[in-house]
Parts: C-alpha cells; sequence; structure tokens
C-alpha cells in the first residue's frame, strides 16, 4: 500500500502560501478561482503522491506559476 506523502488539503496550503507570501500576489478569491486552486492542489497531491523522488515544492510552484500566468490581477 502506498503511503500518501502530501494531501490535497496541504498542497492547496502550500499553494496558497507561495502565491500570497512567496509571489506577493493579491488574490481576489472567488468561487471560480477557489475551484481552480482546489484543482490544482488535487492534480498537485496525486503527482506528488504517484511517484517516488518526486520534490512536493518543485511541483506545487510550477503549478502555481501557471496559475498566474492565467491570472490578470496586478501584483
Amino acid at each position: 500500500m502506498a503511503r500518501t506523502r502530501i494531501t490535497k488539503d496541504e498542497a492547496l496550503s502550500f499553494l496558497l502560501t507561495y502565491i500570497v507570501v512567496e509571489q506577493s500576489t493579491e488574490l481576489q478569491v472567488d468561487q471560480f478561482t477557489l475551484f481552480n486552486l482546489n484543482s490544482l492542489a488535487q492534480q498537485a497531491s496525486e503527482m506528488i503522491n504517484s511517484e517516488d523522488g518526486i520534490i512536493a515544492h518543485e511541483i506545487i510552484e510550477e503549478l502555481a506559476h501557471q496559475f498566474l500566468e492565467t491570472q490578470e490581477a496586478p501584483k
């Protein structure tokens, strides 16, 4: 049985922390944005838990960058 390295909730927490704190990005959190972030967190946790040797923060940071590229919020 495979061990879960990261939950979706943990991935979402890291994702939000990375976007808001480390990237100093203001987020307007509406239903659509929250849905997208939740989906990214699910995707991140699945990717991280699917293989050994994956560095969790690199996956989450890459997904965060993809998310930020689609946003039109000023920095």
